[in-house]
């Protein structure tokens, strides 16, 4: 036998946004946003590609040089 089910009607929305606000503002707000994101992976993309960097290079400084004493040397103990 069939059992007959009624179906349930589908909960409301909790939050409708009929008047599009939350939308403008998150478009005002993301346009911005997402020019200067633009601008940075530009100025990072154009660093990254050919540009001679002129700086120094860093060098690396000489192991100072000593005679140890004779014999081997004791552990320093404060």
């Amino acid at each position: 036998m069939a059992e007959s089910r009624q179906e349930e009607p589908a909960p409301a929305p909790v939050f409708v946004d009929e008047s599009g606000l939350r939308s403008r503002l998150l478009r005002r707000f993301g346009w911005p946003v997402s020019v200067v994101g633009a601008i940075l992976a530009a100025a990072m993309g154009s660093s990254l590609i050919g540009v001679q960097s002129d700086a120094p290079a860093m060098g690396v400084p000489p192991k100072p040089s000593y005679f140890p004493a004779k014999g081997p040397l004791s552990p320093f103990w404060p």
